[in-house]
């Protein structure tokens, strides 16, 4: 098996947190490895309901994986996060184009602060991590063993081959922050797109994947997001319109899982076709949308889910 020695850092953490928890080296990947949380780490996780893999990373996937986890939490019995597969920015060896990336803004504590508090939300609620390569055999087995019915992805710094896009039942869905409706922002800099265009407003976009980036059907947006400051001055800083494009974030994620459990349980299969996200936002939740950017710069502090985050599973 594969041992890999820029592995050890990241991995010495997460052991010292729990050492009960397997780190499994993986055969004909060049980074990464199979994280196993331990036996007493949400022991009471069943097996029931819609099966989805979360593929995500940096705060943005945070908040998207921790929507997931809440609402397992409220529907145990209607959700079933089978696993996560995250980037790897920790292990410099990692193909996942961190130059061109958000992973160019942190330093090498910054993205291992990052991996590690992705890698942490999943195994402290029982959940499998994988931080390898996805074009390999091991995925592929991997992929079948957890046999998830819908996928969702943010922030992910590989391709997926036609073997993956077209596995689960229900759908592989992108979460995009740029207006790809309006043909914005696509690919690995969406925010120096904004820049460059001087944009004052700009949407999150949820798709399709496809073999092509960020081309996919587009199934939804959100509804616009101010950009500018109150003085109407523009940012130039990518984290700064990081911080403004995840407003929208958690509602849309709860919304996109609340249509995929009521897919599966009427017995549907396929993909969703169309969501109208705006009307599930509040005329409150609209108008702070467009509430100018508060600071110059961008936070610190974790991502925290709204205390009135809402399903619509009933």
């Amino acid at each position: 098996m594969n041992e890999l020695k820029n592995e050890k850092p990241l991995n010495e953490i997460l052991l010292a947190d729990d050492k009960k928890r397997k780190i499994i080296p993986v055969e004909g990947t060049r980074w990464g490895e199979l994280i196993i949380p331990a036996k007493h780490e949400n022991p009471g996780k069943t097996q029931d309901g819609l099966k989805v893999l979360a593929v995500a990373s940096f705060d943005y996937g945070y908040v998207m994986f921790e929507t997931l986890k809440e609402c397992e939490k409220r529907f145990p019995e209607r959700l079933n996060i089978v696993g996560l597969v995250t980037d790897d920015p920790a292990n410099p060896d990692a193909k996942i184009s961190m130059k061109r990336r958000i992973w160019r803004m942190f330093d090498d504590k910054g993205k291992m602060d990052e991996e590690k508090m992705m890698v942490e939300s999943a195994l402290s609620f029982g959940v499998p991590c994988y931080t390898g390569e996805v074009k390999i055999e091991y995925f592929n087995k991997l992929l079948a063993e957890w046999n998830p019915e819908a996928i969702l992805v943010f922030v992910f710094g590989q391709y997926f081959n036609k073997e993956i896009i077209n596995y689960p039942q229900l759908g592989i869905y992108n979460f995009h922050p740029a207006d790809l409706a309006n043909h914005y922002g696509a690919g690995p800099r969406p925010f120096e797109d904004m820049i460059g265009r001087k944009a004052e407003t700009s949407r999150l976009t949820i798709h399709h994947i496809t073999e092509d980036v960020d081309a996919g059907h587009i199934v939804g947006q959100s509804p616009p997001v101010n950009i500018k400051f109150k003085n109407g001055r523009l940012t130039d800083k990518v984290l700064v319109l990081e911080d403004k494009l995840m407003g929208p974030l958690e509602k849309m994620s709860a919304t996109l899982i609340s249509e995929l459990i009521l897919r599966k349980e009427a017995g549907l299969s396929g993909k969703i076709d169309t969501i109208d996200f705006e009307r599930f936002f509040t005329p409150e939740d609209k108008k702070r949308l467009l509430q100018p950017i508060q600071s110059t710069d961008c936070k610190n502090a974790l991502p925290v889910l709204s205390e009135d985050l809402e399903f619509f599973v009933n």
